[in-house]
Parts: structure tokens; sequence; C-alpha cells
């Protein structure tokens, strides 16, 4: 643990001293401008009052000129600019303070008080004007205009007062920002002469060490071990650094020995492993001919029976017929139990299935066909598409007295081929669907008829040595959906079935 705190204390050095350095340099612009932008919003306070002042007082000028010509000539054009010039003004006197706190303050509210007189004369002469009414816009025009005196006398003492003040203020302003100029190239120059001392002690303290490590890595290079090993003093990364490469160099002869003996281990190593995939794969082989040989011919021994009853009753073609399909259906059970197969045989066999269904409950169990005949040269495990149909009449048609369809599609995807068998059931309750595609789960309740679902996943899973090959859904319009992926064609990645019965005895 102390070598890796001592391992990460150059890198924390370097980085306090960079961090530093750059926080100083943050901090002072930061600063900078932070007092900048204080000297700049006290410049434009300074002249921002000013410059409104003198924007009113222009204003009352203008409108003064403009009343007196309105009055002289009742110009329309006159009456306009005055108007307009009125709504400037307006909007000039909407900002103004509230709170009186000093001479200023007070000064600005006289006026805005006369500004208000101004303007309420100025629109009774006006009025006047219109109704002809001679001595009154008279005496309301000289009213306004000694009211436009006062304001214009308010104004210029104003300015003079604000004039004073921030003359001053601009000279403490100016000595403010010398000063600061002042401490900014001070901060810069030490920070600037820190930066290059730092880089000077950090470099000085790695680059001897870093020579003598490349002078013993060049023996080293040229099959000398016999060096002397790197002394390092300080307690840092190169001390480490200087202590894995003196442990490299005396190791490397005891690793030459430990190499070859373990060349030698991984031999034997290799040889029982080949000795081991070969027994999985007996066991695998073993496993997958277990599971074909869990036939019950329960289903065989009814229809049987059903095929002795018709013959004694109808002595027809019909019979002969189905007992033909009963004879191929129990000889593929049969001979099919120890080889590989093709889809074209399991959908042969189906259809052989059907005629015997058709025969046994007539309309009641419908069959639908769906193939295609690309997909018909698969290879695949005997008697996996009868287990799946079982169950889908037995669990899934047997209790609707409407019967129902039992569907088997078979078609390519891409390199691989998908069979689908469905029925227009019950469907399958989730549990059961769970333990059906689960890896240890239990056969569900029920399923004893025929080889049974997940002995068909088993198989499959054998024989083609994956996991993806059985799927189960419900149908959201009812029923039960059970896809097969036969990959890459179908192929079988197992080992022959000559030597397999070979092995069996």
């Amino acid at each position: 643990m102390g070598k890796i705190n001592r391992f990460r204390s150059i890198k924390q050095n370097m980085t306090t001293y960079m961090m530093a350095v750059i926080l100083l340099m943050t901090i002072l612009t930061v600063y900078t401008l932070g007092i900048l932008d204080r000297y700049k919003d006290q410049i434009q306070n300074m002249f921002e009052r000013h410059i409104q002042l003198s924007e009113i007082q222009q204003l009352v000028t203008d409108m003064d000129a403009d009343l007196l010509g309105f009055l002289s000539s009742k110009s329309s054009t006159r009456l306009n600019r005055f108007n307009i010039n009125k709504a400037r003004l307006e909007e000039q006197m909407v900002d103004w303070p509230e709170e009186i706190y000093n001479t200023e303050d007070m000064m600005l509210k006289n006026i805005h008080h006369l500004l208000e007189e101004y303007l309420l004369h100025a629109e009774e002469a006006i009025s006047a004007k219109r109704m002809r009414n001679v001595g009154k816009y008279f005496a309301a025009y000289e009213t306004s205009d000694r009211i436009r005196g006062m304001v214009v006398g308010y104004v210029d003492s104003l300015n003079r007062i604000q004039l004073g003040r921030n003359s001053k203020t601009y000279l403490d302003l100016v000595e403010q920002i010398r000063l600061l100029q002042n401490i900014t190239y001070s901060i810069t120059a030490t920070a600037v002469l820190l930066s290059l001392l730092i880089v000077y002690l950090i470099t000085s303290g790695m680059v001897n060490p870093l020579t003598h490590l490349s002078h013993a890595a060049e023996e080293i290079a040229r099959g000398n071990f016999d060096t002397e090993d790197i002394r390092v003093e300080s307690e840092d990364e190169l001390h480490i650094l200087a202590d894995a490469f003196n442990n490299m160099k005396n190791s490397i002869g005891r690793y030459i020995v430990q190499i070859k003996e373990k060349a030698e281990t991984e031999a034997q190593l290799k040889d029982q492993q080949l000795k081991n995939l070969k027994m999985e794969h007996l066991l695998d082989n073993a496993r997958l001919y277990a599971l074909q040989s869990q036939i019950n011919p329960h289903f065989l021994f009814n229809t049987i029976n059903a095929g002795v009853q018709m013959s004694i009753m109808e002595r027809a073609d019909r019979t002969g017929a189905f007992l033909e399909s009963m004879a191929r259906l129990f000889r593929y059970n049969i001979q099919k139990m120890d080889s590989v197969c093709t889809l074209q045989e399991e959908v042969d066999n189906i259809r052989d299935y059907h005629d015997l269904l058709k025969v046994r409950f007539g309309d009641l169990i419908r069959f639908d066909f769906d193939i295609d005949p690309k997909s018909l040269e698969a290879q695949v495990p005997p008697l996996i598409l009868q287990p799946l149909v079982e169950n889908a009449y037995i669990h899934g048609l047997s209790g609707l007295e409407e019967g129902g369809t039992i569907i088997v599609r078979t078609r390519r995807e891409g390199e691989d081929t998908l069979v689908t068998v469905e029925d227009t059931g019950k469907g399958m309750d989730p549990e059961s669907i769970r333990e059906v595609m689960e890896k240890n789960g239990k056969e569900p309740s029920g399923s004893g008829h025929g080889i049974g679902m997940r002995n068909v996943r088993d198989r499959l899973e054998l024989f083609y040595h994956a996991k993806d090959v059985f799927f189960m859904e419900n149908l959201q319009e009812g029923g039960l959906s059970i896809t097969i992926r036969i990959p890459s064609g179908g192929i079988w990645n197992g080992g022959g079935t000559d030597d397999q019965t070979d092995d069996r005895g």
C-alpha cells in the first residue's frame, strides 16, 4: 500500500503545482474581469442620467417650438411633432426614482413634477386654440413657457452637480484601474517564474534516473544480465520503476526455466483435455439416444384399436388406407430411432399422423400445411414434430367442442430453417412454458403423452450443439405457437451415427 501511495506522489505533486498555477491565473482573470465590469457599470451610470437629462431638455425645447408654431399658424405638422415628442418625454419619465434619498433625487422629483405641469398647460393651450379662445391659449402658453424655463434651469443645475461628482469618481476609477494593472502584471510574472521553477525541479529529478535505466536496458538488450542493480534514492515512481527493472532482470533466468516446465505441463493438459472432450462427446451422444428412446406407444396402440374396430365395421378401402397410414407411422417411429432424418420425412410422418386423426375425429381436428420445399432437405433428429402435434391436439384442442386447427409451417430464413407448429386451442399457462424452457425444469403435468416438449427441446440442443433452437409462446388470438430453428441448413454438428452405435454395443 505504501508503494502505491508513493507511486501516486509525483503525479499528485505535479497536478497540485499545475492546478495552483491555473487556479491563480483563473482567479486573477475572473477578478480582473469583475473589476472591469464594475468600473464599466459605474462609468455607464455616471453618464446615463446626464444623457437622459440632456435628451429631456432637448425634447422640452423642441416641444415648445412646435407648440408655439401650432398656436401661431394652427399647423397640423407642428402638432404631430409635438405629440411625438410628448410620447417620447413620457417614456423618459416612467423609470424615475420614487424615493428621495439626497438632493439629486429631490431635484429629479421637482423636474418630474414640472414636466407634468408643462404637459398639462401645453394641452390646455392646444385645446383653447382649437376652440378659438385666444386669451385662454395665450395665458396657458405663457405658463407652459415659464415652466419650460424652470425645467431647463433645474436640468442645468443637476447636470453641473453630477458633472462635479462624476469627475471625482472618474479620477478614482482611473487610479483603481492603474493599481489593478500593476497587480495583474506582478501576479502574472510570479506565476510564470513559479511554473519555470517547477518544470526545472521536476525535470532534473527525473532525467538522471531515467538515463541510468536506459543504459541498463541497452545492456540487457545485448544479452548481458550481470549488470549492477539500479539505485534510486528518491521515494517515488522512479524508485518503484528501478526496483521493478531490477526484479525483471534477476527473474528472466528463472522465467526461462519455468517457461520450459510450463510448456511440458501444457502439453500434458492438452492431451487430457482431448480425452475429456471425447468423453463429453460420447456422453452427449448417449444422452441423445437415451432421450430419443423415451417414446410412449400409448397413442399407437389407441390408433391400432380404432383401425381394428373400423375394419370390422366397414370392410372398406377407407379402412385399408387408415391401416396403411398407421403402418407407415409405426414403421417410422421404430426404424428412425437410431438415425438422422430429413425435414421432408418428418413432414410426411405428420401427414400420416393427420390421416389417422382425421379418421378418429373427422373435421373436429383440422390441419393446415404451409411447407416451403426449399426447407425440406434440412437434417433433424427423428420424431421432433409428432410430439408437438400430439401436444397441440391433446392439450390444446381436445377439450374444445368446436375443435380447432393445427398449422404446420416451414420456411427458410437466411441460412437457417424455421419450423412452426401452431394451434387455435387454449394455449399453455406461463408457468408450464417456463418449466419447459428452463434447463433443469420439470416436464409440465399431463405431458406424458408422446415424447414430451422438453424432451424435444433437449434432443434439439444436443443434436445441434446450440441453445437457441426451441421457442414457445402463447398467441394473442388464442392457442400456442412452438418454433424450431434449424441452424446452418440443418447439418448435424455431432459425431457419426455408426460410431455411436458401436460405442453403445
